[in-house]
């Protein structure tokens, strides 16, 4: 260290020390009263290391060239020729007075004649360190202080009044002191200085790899024949370890298979362009002996199973198998093929056979399979084919698009919390919500059950689905976009628009936890004894099915009796009354539209639960196009009650269940699920039986949500009452989502590349295109879509 500090002085200073090895050698002749005389000098001024240019830490305020420099008028008699003092001869010399430091101190301590000139001048080299050039903080007490530089000055103004700034924000959950490099200091960036997202910093294989629908959303037709990747199988820790079990076992042969057909390939090759029998089982016994090395080094951590070498062996068994069952169905193919052909010349019908088989080659030792299916993405933002009504075909202020009405951004400002992502996301152009294999499951259900894609269905082909979706908190039940807050909305928001591109009435009631708690007020039913209402909230309804579906409904009427159902006579003379622009009864035209009925309903208050419930059993009971309703977090409806009446419990401490609150009661006796454990009192004593209560044609489609307070025991419960009549002629299908797998997370974050979301907005592929990356990405958000996406938020 030593050597190296004194080699860079000597090559900075361009033989600064060259000096100081003189003075050094001319003093080693002198005398031993002369070198005990300097030796003291040197030492009542205790001069540092630092004066030599020799320290181990080089004093970073020091200026080169300002020690090791010769002034013209210091007395420094030359002498004799002496060895030059080196590196080691001062690093190693022998310790005591004799030793190379000493005499080169006793040296320097001769040569400045630091404050013993007899003569007293100062013509000598104590002005060395005085002098301005030594620089700032040098050792002599008495240099002053360099002023700071005013913009010195101004800078350490602003960066102190910027950590003042700092230190008064509020929410940091730590106190510790803001570290800012001082690059970030010097750098004078605003907002403006950002680069723009611009399409084109997406990566070529995020944008050949993502795949969204030709036709931007497709029909529940089109959605159940999809093919789509299998999502991860369920946690261990959920409850299920037997089917996570399967899962594993599964995907270990899985993968031993795989590498079995990798590793065997060549030899296959080879075998099947044998002729002789003995010669291909002599291969395929060699094969056996190294094929368990050959997979241990393919699968290092599998190989490390107690039972690996008979895995590998039957896997083997069953490769063999499987290629010895394609070439007999090629051979089969080729024979049934050269027969119908009939060809007369035999040798033709023979070199038919062997081209064949040269072309069937491939297929028998094609050791990867079919193209692994990928997700595919819908944008309801760009249909083709849009509904026929105009407000669907459009999006709101907030760039939500009406397909998915009323989800909206932010409960305050509507009645969802939709799309975080999309609020967050570059491009503003695309609404991408990924199809999953839950979201086809759940479009299989209903198209199945109701024919509800065919236009040559008759009416005893018509028919209804319940389906209840479940699923853990974030895998996406409501959303299944990309991540989404919560994924069980991301399905239900793929199936609403699914639905209204195929032609359904969709009634959608995104937000059941506000829904059985903010109901304003509520009402006895004077028409309809022991239920009550909710008059703003059916107010709502009125407006809402108007706005999406008015185009849909303005030829439908509803019959008097319906109408008197649910309103009394003085009502149903109000409602015609409104309908018709307050003409006379004799103009009166009956009976009414249903665009009317909401039209009147969503004007009064009064008047709004009648008219909604006039329409919906319309809509229920006709089959003239199908009915749908989708209500998301269901289980919230069989919570502790929110809404108490005198007329109900005059000590007012028992809440209504809200199967006897009227806009609730339809598609909640239509579900049919009567849990045994659960926050209200909801039984089948003053319900409608879910045979009479379902729509003539269409479906019922509801999700549990685990992001809402609600005891997991009345969701469990209510979970395990829809397995129990999965058997029954009328079943209720239960759809589970599951976390997102492994090629679902991949494509969700190159959809995050293509949108510009979070960190991956100028990633240019730095995330996507490294397999660790995706990986780490997968596991901290466990396949779950809200974490994933809070995982590619932070930097």
């Amino acid at each position: 260290m030593l050597r190296h500090c004194v080699q860079s002085a000597r090559r900075q200073q361009g033989g600064g020390l060259r000096w100081c090895s003189s003075l050094a050698s001319s003093s080693v002749d002198h005398n031993s009263d002369s070198r005990q005389s300097h030796h003291q000098k040197a030492a009542a001024h205790q001069f540092t290391k630092r004066h030599f240019g020799i320290s181990r830490h080089p004093d970073p305020l020091a200026k080169h060239g300002s020690i090791n420099a010769v002034d013209d008028d210091d007395d420094i008699a030359d002498s004799g020729v002496a060895a030059r003092v080196t590196a080691d001869d001062l690093e190693y010399g022998e310790i005591g007075e004799a030793n190379a430091m000493s005499l080169q101190m006793k040296a320097m301590s001769s040569a400045w004649q630091d404050g013993n000139n007899d003569n007293g001048d100062d013509d000598d080299g104590s002005d060395l360190f005085d002098s301005s050039d030594f620089g700032r903080g040098g050792d002599d007490d008495g240099d002053d202080d360099m002023e700071e530089d005013p913009a010195d000055a101004e800078f350490h103004a602003r960066q102190q009044q910027i950590k003042e700034e700092l230190d008064q924000r509020t929410g940091r959950l730590w106190t510790d002191e803001w570290i800012i490099p001082e690059e970030e200091w010097l750098s004078n960036k605003t907002w403006d200085d950002i680069e723009e997202w611009k399409p084109q910093l997406a990566t070529r294989k995020s944008l050949e790899s993502v795949k969204v629908f030709e036709g931007g959303v497709p029909t529940l037709q089109q959605l159940s024949e999809l093919d789509l990747p299998p999502s991860l199988s369920v946690h261990p820790g959920h409850g299920s370890p037997k089917q996570y079990a399967t899962h594993r076992k599964k995907h270990i042969k899985s993968r031993l298979k795989m590498a079995i057909q990798l590793s065997i390939h060549d030899d296959l090759q080879k075998i099947l362009q044998m002729e002789s029998w003995s010669d291909k089982q002599e291969a395929v016994d060699a094969l056996f002996e190294v094929i368990e090395d050959r997979v241990r080094e393919r699968e290092p951590v599998l190989g490390k199973q107690p039972e690996f070498g008979a895995m590998v062996e039957n896997g083997l068994e069953q490769v063999l198998r499987m290629v010895q069952g394609r070439m007999r169905g090629a051979a089969s193919k080729v024979v049934d093929d050269a027969s119908d052909d009939a060809v007369e010349d035999s040798d033709n019908t023979d070199g038919e056979k062997a081209a064949a088989n040269e072309d069937s080659k491939d297929d028998v030792l094609n050791v990867v399979g079919e193209e692994a299916a990928v997700p595919v993405f819908m944008d309801v933002a760009n249909v083709k084919d849009a509904p026929n009504s105009a407000f669907l075909a459009k999006s709101n202020d907030s760039g939500i698009p009406n397909l998915i009405y009323p989800l909206n951004v932010h409960h305050r400002e509507g009645v969802g919390r939709m799309v975080e992502e999309w609020e967050l996301a570059a491009n503003k152009e695309t609404r991408r919500i990924m199809m999953r294999d839950a979201t086809k499951a759940i479009a299989s259900k209903i198209v199945d059950a109701t024919n509800c894609c065919d236009s040559s269905v008759s009416d005893s082909e018509k028919g209804a689905a319940r389906v209840l979706v479940t699923g853990k908190r974030g895998v996406g039940k409501v959303s299944d976009c990309v991540t989404l807050v919560d994924k069980l909305t991301a399905a239900l928001a793929g199936i609403v628009a699914s639905a209204r591109v195929s032609g359904h009435i969709v009634v959608y009631l995104p937000d059941g936890d506000r829904l059985r708690r903010h109901g304003f007020y509520i009402e006895p039913c004077n028409h309809r004894k022991g239920l009550y209402n909710l008059p703003m909230i059916a107010q709502e309804f009125c407006e809402q099915l108007l706005t999406s579906h008015g185009d849909d409904i303005n030829k439908m009427t509803a019959s008097e009796e319906t109408m008197k159902e649910f309103l009394t006579n003085d009502q149903i003379k109000k409602v015609v009354k409104k309908a018709n622009d307050d003409e006379e009864e004799s103009e009166v035209e009956m009976p009414l539209t249903l665009d009317k009925l909401l039209n009147v309903g969503s004007e009064s208050s009064s008047l709004s639960s009648g008219c909604y419930l006039s329409v919906i059993s319309t809509l229920m009971n006709q089959t003239e196009k199908p009915f749908t309703i989708v209500a998301d977090e269901f289980n919230c409806y069989y919570d502790h009650g929110h809404y108490f009446h005198m007329d109900y419990d005059e000590d007012v401490k028992k809440a209504i269940p809200l199967n006897k609150i009227s806009i609730f009661k339809p598609f909640m006796d239509a579900m049919g699920l009567y849990p045994t454990i659960a926050g209200n009192d909801i039984s089948r004593d003053d319900a409608v039986d879910a045979s009479q209560a379902m729509m003539k044609w269409g479906s019922v489609v509801a999700a549990v949500s685990e992001s809402k307070a609600v005891r997991r025991t009345f969701t469990k419960s209510l979970t395990e009452s829809a397995n129990a009549l999965a058997e029954n002629e009328n079943p209720v299908n239960v759809v589970e989502v599951r976390r997102f797998s492994n090629v679902e997370v991949q494509h969700i974050l190159y959809n995050f590349e293509i949108t510009g979301i979070g960190r991956l907005r100028f990633d240019r592929g730095t995330t996507t295109l490294n397999p660790e990356e995706v990986e780490y990405l997968r596991m901290v958000s466990g396949g779950t879509g809200q974490h994933l996406m809070d995982a590619c938020m932070i930097p």
